[in-house]
Order: structure tokens, then C-alpha cells, then sequence
């Protein structure tokens, strides 16, 4: 069994669909979730500059760190046995990944929105 660890703010937003792929697949990990960047609790500054690309979630699976979300997800799905067993089983997965994508963005953007249009 690898040694995971997925790193991300104590949030529902860009790590979850990696959060609901390991709990599909039964796999143990580390979830380390830390305070979101406008809590005074944050290590959000200390950790930032550490990361490949100054952005979480991280996936830590053994010896290998991978970041961006999509790709955690993709990879996850990948070892659960989610990515197809053809090219167009894989480009459905692919397909799906990128809607739930879609759908975080435009959650974040309602989210951090300062106008009556977007709330």
C-alpha cells in the first residue's frame, strides 16, 4: 500500500473530487487539510513558496509529488481503476473530470464575487 498524503485547504472546493476517488478506491492517506489563506490560523505564506507551482492541493503518493487537481484526479482515478479501459472509456473520464472542473470554477468565481450579478 503506497504512503499518500493529499494537502489542501480545510475546504470542499478543488481537492475533493481526489478526496471522493481514494474513498472510492478504499485507500488510506494522510488528509492535510490546513487553514484556508483568510484565517489568521493560516500556514498558507509559509507553505506557498515550498510548492512546485505556489498552489495546492498537493498529492504526495510514496516518493512522488504531483500538483494540480485534475491531474491528482486523473491519476487517482487511474490507480482506482476509473480511467476506462479504452480510448474512449478514457476520454469520457476525461470528459467528466473537466465539467467537475467547469463547475468549481464557477463556484470560486460566485464565491470570491463583490458584485449583485455574481452573488
Amino acid at each position: 500500500m503506497p504512503n499518500i498524503k493529499l494537502t489542501y485547504f480545510d475546504l470542499r472546493a478543488r481537492a475533493e473530487p481526489c478526496r471522493l476517488l481514494l474513498a472510492y478506491g478504499g485507500i488510506k492517506y494522510e488528509d492535510d487539510r490546513i487553514p484556508p489563506p483568510w484565517d489568521a490560523a493560516t500556514t498558507w505564506p509559509t507553505l506557498k513558496p515550498t510548492t512546485p507551482f505556489g498552489q495546492l492541493p498537493l498529492l504526495k503518493w510514496d516518493d512522488e509529488l504531483l500538483c494540480q487537481s485534475m491531474a491528482c484526479a486523473r491519476f487517482i482515478a487511474r490507480e482506482v481503476g476509473l480511467a476506462g479501459n479504452s480510448n474512449m472509456e478514457s476520454a469520457q473520464v476525461d470528459e467528466i473530470i473537466d465539467v467537475i472542473q467547469d463547475l468549481i470554477n464557477a463556484g470560486v468565481k460566485l464565491f470570491f464575487a463583490k458584485d449583485e450579478a455574481g452573488m
